[in-house]
């Protein structure tokens, strides 16, 4: 089945935003390495993880408390979330 030009238009489109509202992997660990960070870090753990270690200057923010904390958040920084990683 060949893609119509209007599909091919629609996944482009969807890959284009989807990658703009992705901060990178690597800018995020140079910015946090810097101290830098023009983006608020928010560690989605259970406080109980949090409490025993995380990022420099990320704010703890369980994924359960997201939608309560959205008020205290600043309107004016992007937001990266970051949780449990496995490399």
């Amino acid at each position: 089945m060949a893609w119509s030009q209007q599909d091919i238009r629609a996944r482009r489109d969807y890959f284009a935003a989807k990658l703009a509202a992705i901060k990178q992997r690597h800018d995020v660990l140079t910015a946090v390495e810097s101290g830098k960070m023009d983006f608020i870090l928010l560690d989605t753990r259970p406080r109980g993880a949090f409490a025993q270690g995380h990022i420099r200057g990320a704010w703890c923010a369980p994924v359960e408390e997201l939608e309560a904390l959205q008020g205290k958040l600043p309107r004016d920084k992007e937001r990266v979330t970051y949780c449990w990683g496995h490399d």
